[in-house]
């Protein structure tokens, strides 16, 4: 099968998929604390305690004991008419100094023992530990006051834990845990403190986002399966969409020439051979020359006279061999609008200063342009801004009519042409205000 014909297979695969976005982070994510078993568990246990101050009272320890004794692999059964009386206790020493990560009882009754696993796997045969302790002194329970079969243990850890050591523990999964808080905000319908539901949601968030893939997850996952699927056909229109660009980087001023009315490309001895040189209405007294900096980093198009030494005047064409020189230039930076140009279909060229000008010499070049466009009230083109950076004077943006043409690089020489009949034929006015600012500011700055 052709490279084309399989990638119009991948697009078919892609556009099939459902559009979803990033849920946004949970407060424990925003805190780096989501996979931190010590918040799980302080917030879970923070819920089920009536004394503190959540405002839910007993419902949510009711609603999750009432879950629990309806589990068949638990047989735990509870008196609603005990709530009131039932206690909660986390990081609870033992007698052979185990210490479970919390125990919930009804003193002389029952007890529910819980270890809670996130990423990591039992170690030191702690539930076998529990299970051996005679009793729980820091919280005076003895076992041997609760009969045996009201003795329970919970051994809470993701779907896909390994077992605990213990067979006495009863694997529960933090997934089912989630799904019970959901089931229980889901009834309480705006009965309990805004902000306590909001937190149980929090942490609700926090358990699938972590231990179950969100839609967008999955939405990820298929697609970076597509990208190993279709690696090689990617990877080849990658590479030669690569070879175009830096085919494209050292050809676009002799494209831009090309496609230009009214121009003619001309040979000046001491111009590099990767630049071109162009002559503006060639058969006019107006006739200007223009040069295209071909390159990728700082593609470039300029006047002529926009560099020039500083000692004595002269136009320069030559890589600079000393500092004695000035220039400005109307920079389109393939490389680094990249992504822009690509992805956006957006050119944006900026008159930069250059960083072989002075500093004080570039204020005094976009200060004098700025007053000009003022004192005379001159209306800059729709494509032109003043706002940018301190190196810039101005910056301007085009639309690149990738959907007009059927070659990318086509399309963004097209822009660039649209850019430089713009500035320089259709509003000769903000070439010569440039021109002003840039001979003047050589002459009171030199």
């Amino acid at each position: 099968m052709s490279v084309e014909k399989q990638l119009q297979e991948l697009v078919q695969r892609l556009n099939h998929l459902p559009d979803s976005d990033e849920p946004p982070p949970t407060t424990l994510q925003i805190l780096g604390r989501h996979q931190q078993e010590q918040d799980w568990q302080r917030l879970l246990f923070h819920f089920l305690s009536s004394e503190e101050r959540h405002g839910l009272n007993y419902a949510l320890l009711e609603h999750l004991l009432s879950s629990l004794s309806d589990r068949d692999d638990l047989d735990y059964t509870f008196s609603r008419l005990d709530l009131q009386d039932v206690q909660v206790e986390t990081e609870v020493v033992t007698s052979n100094d185990s210490r479970p990560d919390a125990v919930l009882w009804l003193p002389g009754e029952w007890y529910i023992c819980w270890e809670l696993k996130l990423w990591a796997s039992e170690t030191h045969k702690q539930t076998k530990a529990y299970i051996d302790a005679s009793s729980f002194p820091a919280i005076d329970l003895s076992k041997d006051e609760v009969p045996v079969d009201n003795r329970h243990y919970i051994y809470l850890a993701p779907e896909n834990a390994s077992p605990p050591e213990a067979t006495e523990f009863v694997q529960v999964s933090w997934e089912w845990i989630a799904s019970e808080l959901q089931a229980f905000l889901a009834k309480s319908q705006g009965g309990y403190p805004a902000r306590t539901t909001a937190q149980l949601d929090d942490f609700i968030s926090t358990i699938q986002q972590e231990l179950t893939m969100t839609e967008y997850q999955e939405n990820q996952q298929e697609k970076a399966q597509l990208y190993f699927d279709y690696y090689d056909e990617i990877e080849d229109v990658q590479s030669a969409f690569e070879n175009q660009w830096d085919a494209f980087a050292d050809n676009w001023g002799l494209r831009l020439a090309r496609e230009l009315d009214g121009v003619e490309i001309v040979e000046i001895p001491d111009l590099p051979d990767n630049h071109i040189a162009i002559e503006l209405d060639p058969d006019s007294d107006d006739r200007t020359r223009w040069i295209f900096r071909q390159g990728s980093s700082w593609a470039g198009i300029a006047k002529e006279q926009w560099r020039r030494r500083t000692d004595e005047g002269s136009v320069i064409y030559t890589k600079r061999d000393d500092d004695n020189y000035a220039h400005i230039t109307l920079y389109h930076r393939l490389e680094k609008n990249r992504q822009k140009a690509i992805k956006d279909g957006v050119l944006e060229l900026t008159l930069w200063h250059g960083t072989s000008s002075d500093t004080e010499f570039h204020k005094m070049v976009k200060e004098r342009v700025r007053n000009k466009i003022a004192e005379r009230d001159y209306e800059l083109p729709p494509a032109v801004s003043l706002a940018g950076g301190s190196g810039s004077v101005f910056s301007a943006t085009y639309n690149i009519p990738i959907t007009e043409h059927d070659d990318f690089f086509d399309a963004y020489t097209a822009a660039l042409g649209d850019a430089f009949v713009d500035l320089s034929v259709e509003n000769p006015e903000i070439i010569t205000i440039i021109d002003e600012s840039f001979d003047e500011s050589m002459t009171a700055y030199y």
